[in-house]
């Protein structure tokens, strides 16, 4: 019972945390969030040289720059959320089938190793971890919007 509750909530964790990654990485490539509107933009040493047409190149450079090394890592942590989330869903799915296995084999030709009723308790309590997960990452993902308002 505690592998799979423990596989149910790394499993619901991760694909919470996946979503909520996906919300964040929308909300900053929206155009409110382009380059031009980051403190990175505004470099002092950019800034400080005088020719106006090298300015403008280094500036356009620093700028291609600065967003290919923000989509690779956007990509990055996209990549790794799913190959977690993967690895916690294959762990999840391989435990249910474990205690499906075990419930399904008969001892004794009439006594099973999980009674019926615990299998009932341990989906109610994965039911219940999935709901206060859920509503953990509601609260998270309405905070950051309204910190980001």
């Amino acid at each position: 019972m505690k592998e799979i509750c423990q596989s149910e909530y790394e499993k619901e964790i991760t694909e919470q945390e996946l979503n909520f990654l996906q919300q964040q990485i929308n909300y900053y490539n929206l155009p409110s969030q382009s380059f031009q509107c980051s403190s990175i933009a505004h470099s002092p040493l950019i800034d400080s040289i005088e020719n106006p047409i090298l300015r403008q190149e280094l500036f356009e450079e620093f700028k291609q720059i600065a967003e290919q090394s923000r989509t690779t890592l956007f990509n990055v942590y996209l990549k790794s959320a799913e190959d977690q989330r993967q690895q916690y869903k294959t762990k999840h799915e391989t435990n249910v089938m474990k205690m499906c296995s075990d419930y399904h084999q008969l001892i004794d030709d009439h006594t099973r190793k999980i009674p019926q009723i615990m299998v009932q308790l341990i989906n109610q309590r994965c039911q219940k971890i999935n709901e206060r997960i859920k509503r953990i990452y509601k609260f998270k993902t309405e905070s950051f919007n309204l910190n980001h308002k």
